[in-house]
């Protein structure tokens, strides 16, 4: 009986360590895509095709981390009693600090919550990509980035908005990037080319202290004239992301 019961324990152990190396276990994309597909080109933001980005970053945020756009209502004046007026100052001191945003947590650091998410949600107005057989080269309105995809060694990267592995590859004929940092910043970028020569993007994000949310965008080839005058115009301003 004793002999079963360590039995049974032995084998729970052994599948709980299973899953919990599942569970760990890093992503593995490929080399190439699968069919095989290419998404190079000039692309264009479609807003009435995609989600409102916007929104959905505003929703995600903390109560908190932001000043309410109206003042407080005025407090009733107070009674004269002693008790009446410390339970007032209480309930004004609670007041104001539920309206102080919130400068600092694990996930956004020193920068504003909203710039947090937007640096990593918010799609661009244009996306360059160009893809070869052993890079893909991801430019847009916040940088350009350059992967070899199915890398098995991740980069570590360092800015404003901390540190994170990041690593990319292809998954059938979408090619995808990931940035992670443990339980703090989870984001996975979903690029995929539509029959109708369009491109889709999908960007999933998750972190400390704000609710995870998924923005979809749809984007469509360039014009000549729009390509001349992204050109003219010089490269966009980096903002890390």
């Amino acid at each position: 009986m004793r002999r079963r019961g360590r039995d049974a324990i032995g084998r729970n152990a052994l599948i709980a360590s299973a899953l919990l190396a599942a569970g760990c276990a890093s992503t593995h994309y490929a080399q190439a895509p699968q069919p095989a597909v290419d998404l190079s080109g000039h692309w264009v933001l479609d807003p009435a095709a995609s989600d409102d980005a916007t929104a959905l970053i505003a929703a995600a945020l903390p109560k908190r981390a932001a000043r309410p756009s109206t003042p407080p209502p005025p407090a009733p004046p107070a009674r004269t009693d002693t008790g009446t007026r410390r339970q007032q100052r209480q309930r004004n001191e609670q007041s104001q600090a539920a309206q102080q945003p919130i400068d600092s947590a694990p996930s956004w650091g020193r920068v504003r919550p909203v710039d947090f998410v937007s640096a990593f949600a918010m799609p661009p107005a244009r996306i360059e990509l160009q893809q070869q057989s052993t890079r893909v080269a991801l430019g847009s309105d916040a940088r350009r980035r350059e992967f070899e995809p199915g890398d098995e060694e991740p980069r570590s990267v360092t800015d404003r908005y901390g540190s994170r592995k990041v690593h990319a590859g292809w998954v059938r004929d979408e090619f995808d990037v990931e940035s992670d940092d443990g339980s703090r910043l989870k984001v996975v970028e979903h690029y995929r080319r539509h029959a109708d020569d369009r491109l889709d993007v999908l960007v999933e994000f998750s972190a400390a202290g704000v609710k995870s949310l998924k923005v979809h965008s749809q984007y469509r080839r360039a014009s000549a004239a729009e390509i001349a005058a992204a050109d003219a115009e010089g490269p966009p301003a980096p903002t890390a992301r």
